[in-house]
């Protein structure tokens, strides 16, 4: 008895293992088999409920509301290790639908975390133009809708909530393309790792869109463990500001504090902030101190500590103390009425000697602002790049000029002004709104390569400016090249000054491929610093190749480029040999 107990022990696993090698087949609803391993199958709620209550057809298991393609797409989608295809060609649409079956098919969270991460890769970091055109949605917003789009609003404003009033208008709006018609279990999940900056640019897509976008984005921001989504303004009372930060939004921690009479508390980095408590913190300076004071060692911070406004282990990051502070601050902060900022009533601004924090400060107020600035000017301010990034980036969303310049100016001067790459990030910004400015000097500055790139942004949809000075800036290859292809799509600029900037062949190859497709440039200066130029022979040579077939260049400076030898210099002498009348420098 004892030996037969033995071998029905041996078998008992042998038994098990085949069970779980057994295979199955299931009838798809295109009547086409597919077969499946039993563990594959019962991975999947919905097929491990069939087998287990219902009994086969012929050894066979129906499925008639999925296809046959899913169901093995769905098993290859079980296993965490599977690696999505970068020559996949779902489009959007079809892999909405698979999350669909995915969800019908009670798919193991693995499976759905694979198709948000493919919808993901897709939609994020896209416009709303964009964004039509990869969900194949057609827009049925009415004219007073585009005029206002939906998604400049707040990303925390519930669905349904009444946007801002726009004039009426008489046009009707188009009728929307037909789509597929989805859960709306399937489309939230869709979006489940879509960021909230392409959320927010979803509003702008289609109504149906908007509404979608909104759920989701109320849900991530303002949803507390364990409560519904708020459906109305006053129901919120809880906001998620590092995801407004990270997204590019922190601006609606300001709006927040004005539209949201219920908010209680702010989430970000670990930390909680009690916005009650920030209300009551008496966060100006002393009357005696009429300077602008450090936000991270002044008055401010220390009333926020003395008053528990912000709970978590260590020190809580910058970003969120400011958007606490522009959330519910009064008084003055930085030298900044932040109370009357919220609510839109400041239309005047000194805005001088701003360290890093203020300029954060006031960069969060922009968006919350009803007015625009009568009179903006961030320049010489110790701003960073990422700084002024965001400003510029409000800037533009608000219409606001940050460089103190205006819209009906012909000539903008700025040489000699000890300017840093963040200041050129802001004259950048507001070239883009001038319709009348044809000269720009900002020479003898100190812009570097980061502050030629925003420039050269600029000159990419600037259609009026003629003239660029940017003689003596620390550009280097990268500015260099950045310009270049400014130039390739740039119709109007017909002088460019880059002396003294040592840009290197590399930067030089590159303005010289530029120079083969743009045809309205006459004037070139690309001089070294004195006797210390960096372009050799390598650089000259490819100008001259570009002066072959460009016949609109009429004066090119090369001079105190000393790396530069005979043969490159010959090169170029060769290329505009005979043509009357070219100024050659060198």
């Amino acid at each position: 008895m004892r030996a037969s107990s033995a071998e029905e022990t041996e078998e008992a696993p042998t038994a098990k293992e085949a069970k779980h090698e057994e295979q199955i087949r299931v009838r798809a609803r295109d009547g086409e088999e597919v077969t499946l391993s039993r563990d594959a199958a019962r991975l999947m709620g919905t097929l491990k409920d069939l087998m287990d209550l219902a009994t086969s057809e012929d050894g066979i298991y129906p499925m008639p509301t999925i296809m046959a393609s899913t169901l093995q797409m769905v098993c290859k989608l079980n296993d965490p290790d599977y690696t999505w295809p970068s020559s996949d060609e779902h489009s959007v649409v079809q892999l909405i639908q698979l999350i669909e079956d995915a969800l019908y098919l009670d798919a193991p969270v693995v499976a759905l975390k694979h198709i948000q991460r493919a919808i993901a890769s897709r939609l994020n970091g896209k416009r709303a133009p964009e964004l039509c055109a990869l969900i194949g949605a057609g827009g049925d917003f009415g004219s007073a809708e585009k005029h206002a789009p939906p998604n400049a609003e707040p990303a925390f404003v519930p669905e349904d909530v009444e946007a801002p009033q726009q004039p009426a208008s008489s046009t009707l709006p188009p009728e929307p393309l037909q789509q597929p018609s989805f859960s709306a279990d399937a489309m939230e999940a869709a979006l489940g790792l879509v960021d909230v900056a392409t959320l927010a640019e979803l509003k702008g897509v289609t109504r149906s869109w908007r509404a979608l976008a909104q759920r989701v984005l109320c849900s991530r921001l303002c949803r507390r463990d364990g409560q519904p989504v708020p459906t109305r303004l006053d129901q919120i009372t809880d906001l998620d500001v590092e995801q407004l930060i990270e997204a590019g939004r922190p601006g609606d921690a300001a709006v927040a504090g004005r539209m949201l009479p219920g908010l209680a508390r702010l989430h970000g980095y670990g930390y909680v902030v009690d916005v009650a408590a920030v209300r009551a913190a008496d966060l100006q300076n002393g009357a005696w101190d009429t300077r602008r004071p450090s936000f991270l060692h002044g008055t401010a911070k220390d009333a926020l500590k003395r008053m528990h406004c912000i709970s978590g282990e260590g020190e809580p990051p910058l970003e969120l103390t400011i958007a606490a502070v522009a959330c519910a601050g009064s008084g003055i902060v930085c030298g900044f009425p932040v109370q009357q900022l919220r609510e839109g009533g400041v239309t005047v601004l000194n805005l001088s000697g701003l360290q890093v924090a203020a300029a954060m400060l006031v960069a969060y107020f922009f968006p919350a602002m009803s007015v625009v600035l009568k009179n903006c000017n961030l320049l010489k301010n110790s701003l960073d790049v990422k700084s002024a990034t965001m400003l510029a980036k409000i800037g533009a969303e608000k219409g606001i000029m940050l460089s103190g310049m205006t819209r009906d100016q012909s000539l903008a001067y700025f040489s000699g002004q000890n300017l840093r790459p963040a200041d050129a990030i802001l004259i950048a910004s507001d070239l883009k709104f001038m319709a009348v400015v044809t000269t720009l000097f900002l020479s003898n500055n100190s812009i570097g390569d980061e502050g030629a790139k925003a420039i050269a942004e600029a000159l990419k949809v600037n259609a009026v400016l003629t003239s660029v000075d940017l003689q003596a800036n620390s550009i280097r290859d990268d500015g260099a090249k950045a310009i270049a292809e400014a130039l390739k799509v740039n119709a109007v600029v017909t002088e460019l000054w880059l002396g003294g900037n040592n840009i290197p062949d590399e930067g030089a190859k590159a303005i010289a491929e530029a120079l083969k497709v743009n045809a309205v440039l006459t004037s070139l200066d690309l001089a070294g610093a004195l006797f210390s130029g960096r372009i050799g022979d390598d650089g000259a040579k490819a100008i001259a190749e570009a002066l072959k077939v460009n016949a609109v260049l009429t004066k090119l400076n090369l001079q105190y480029n000393s790396n530069m030898g005979d043969a490159g210099k010959k090169a170029v002498q060769d290329a505009v040999r005979g043509r009357s009348g070219y100024v050659l420098e060198l």
